[in-house]
């Protein structure tokens, strides 16, 4: 029985800092100021940023809850869906080992669904209905976040680089070449 007391006082425990550490991230990503607000006209790119794909957002999204935003370099979203995954993974951990403890008269029995309360029945329905809410809610924001992506970092960069064109003109007796660049007014 004491190890059932040290176990469930070390998962509140790690939850506890866990949420510190979210609270700490969340507060620090607020202080830092808006890369919007800082950018010129013309941003400047030190390498080739690449497309992120959706659809492998919300896949790994699925997967894990938050790895589809880190896949996006949405690193605030990211760490806070995984906080809220480990917190619902600690909480699976912890409600297994109250509802074993409160209905089963000894280690070798098994709690059956009929032995379990209505009240607690609905908790442990409302827990279940959440879990899928907040997968659903994390794959959502991470194809949000790759098409946000896509269409602040990626085609920006691609639209203000200085690129040539060719251009291939064929005539009845001629086949015309030329290169050009294009000027924005």
């Amino acid at each position: 029985m004491a190890y059932k007391l040290a176990f469930k006082m070390t998962v509140i425990g790690f939850l506890a800092f866990v949420f510190a550490i979210a609270a700490f991230q969340f507060s620090y990503a607020q202080a830092i100021p808006s890369q919007k607000e800082s950018t010129a006209q013309t941003p400047y790119f030190l390498d080739e940023p690449e497309r992120k794909d959706p659809f492998l957002a919300g896949l790994l999204s699925w997967s894990w809850n938050g790895l589809g935003q880190f896949y996006t370099q949405n690193y605030g979203r990211g760490s806070l869906f995984l906080m809220m995954d480990i917190f619902q993974k600690g909480l699976l951990v912890y409600g297994l080992f109250y509802y074993t403890d409160k209905y089963a008269a000894s280690d070798e029995e098994v709690v059956r669904w009929n032995d379990i309360s209505k009240k607690d029945r609905s908790i442990i329905i409302g827990y279940l209905f959440s879990i899928i809410f907040i997968k659903v809610l994390c794959v959502i924001d991470a194809v949000h976040s790759a098409e946000t992506y896509n269409r602040e970092i990626y085609f920006p960069y691609w639209k203000n680089r200085l690129r040539l064109q060719l251009s291939v003109e064929t005539t009845n007796d001629r086949i015309e070449f030329s290169f050009g660049n294009h000027i924005q007014f």
